[in-house]
């Protein structure tokens, strides 16, 4: 197959080099601050999963030299955040052929629908990943895992042959995978952990387990929570755990131990004046909520004050007009 990695970020990077020990060919598509390394001293991976340098894929740093010189591509791998989702369809629309598979492994609630409105939907597969990595220029570290990845259609609610072909791929190439039915139980699993934990370490600058010791973070992780669950009942959406309450013993008594000491991208968003993932987090089921007659105060307020901060920090600290 001829695979295309869009976004060869931290995320996409690992699935990328991991990939590229396989017969197919790879090519990452990305930041020139990050691939002009690459090309020169090959992609460093390190961390809990071992360390490795690999060599053997093309990479593009600009989207005109990646549609001139694009050769039909078998498989897109769709790792841009969730506010390039957008920008990322229109300029795949100009490389994709009828029979090019995308499958999304990108953080928040609205990617798929996005893909939806731009490709057909037997096109466009989905993923949840849930391990976490930092990128420097030409290197990435993993630095937690909590859970293979998981795979699956977005067209239908079934494991088909070409999901299973593909975990298959993924875990021979290095990287646990699995196939599911209902990849929409498991996108929205990873919306709740995120939105639970990702705004409040960010705007209190502390890593997961900070919260978890604190009785304030606490309720309003139990009350982020709990709005979702709220959201999701009323979209018709049967979550992995059957009630909120059944979610935050699994988030308190797992989850946030199993990730004790890591910090959030979106920190790392803030801090660097980027654009966060909040709007495909917490301002998603706000937005649903509106749409769906569910109240999420909670949820609203710590959106405002995650676009609040992104302003500020944008502006280099000068405030908001």
């Amino acid at each position: 197959m001829n695979i295309l990695i869009f976004g060869a970020g931290a995320v996409g990077s690992i699935f990328g080099g991991f990939l590229s020990r396989t017969e197919h060919r790879i090519t990452l598509y990305g930041r020139p601050w990050h691939l002009r390394r690459v090309k020169k001293q090959g992609l460093r991976i390190e961390g809990i999963w071992g360390r490795h340098v690999f060599r053997k894929f093309g990479t593009v740093t600009d989207f005109s030299a990646l549609k001139k010189n694009a050769s039909r591509f078998d498989l897109i791998l769709l790792t841009v955040k969730s506010p390039d989702t957008e920008k990322a369809c229109r300029e795949l629309g100009q490389i994709v052929s009828p029979g090019t598979l995308i499958l999304s492994l990108q953080n928040g609630i609205g990617n798929v629908e996005c893909l939806h409105r731009y490709f057909p939907s037997r096109n466009v597969l989905a993923g949840r990943v849930i391990f976490g990595a930092v990128i420097d220029p030409g290197k990435v570290r993993v630095t937690v895992s909590a859970d293979a990845v998981r795979i699956g259609e977005t067209a239908v609610r079934k494991i088909t042959p070409r999901v299973k072909k593909l975990t298959a791929l993924l875990t021979r190439a290095g990287i646990q995978s699995g196939a599911v039915a209902d990849i929409r139980q498991f996108i929205w699993g990873k919306a709740l952990y995120n939105c639970a934990l990702n705004p409040l370490a960010s705007l209190l600058d502390v890593h997961y387990g900070a919260l978890l010791e604190n009785l304030h973070t606490r309720l309003l992780m139990k009350e982020i929570v709990a709005e979702i669950y709220r959201v999701a009942r009323k979209r018709r959406i049967r979550l992995l755990q059957r009630t909120d309450a059944d979610y935050v013993r699994l988030l308190f008594g797992r989850l946030i131990p199993a990730t004790y000491a890591h910090h959030p991208s979106m920190l790392q968003d803030l801090r660097r004046g980027r654009r966060t993932e909040i709007d495909a987090l917490n301002g998603a089921i706000c937005r649903l909520g509106r749409e769906s007659g569910v109240r999420t105060p909670v949820n609203e307020v710590l959106t405002g004050l995650v676009k609040a901060r992104e302003c500020c920090s944008a502006k280099e600290g000068k405030g908001l007009k």
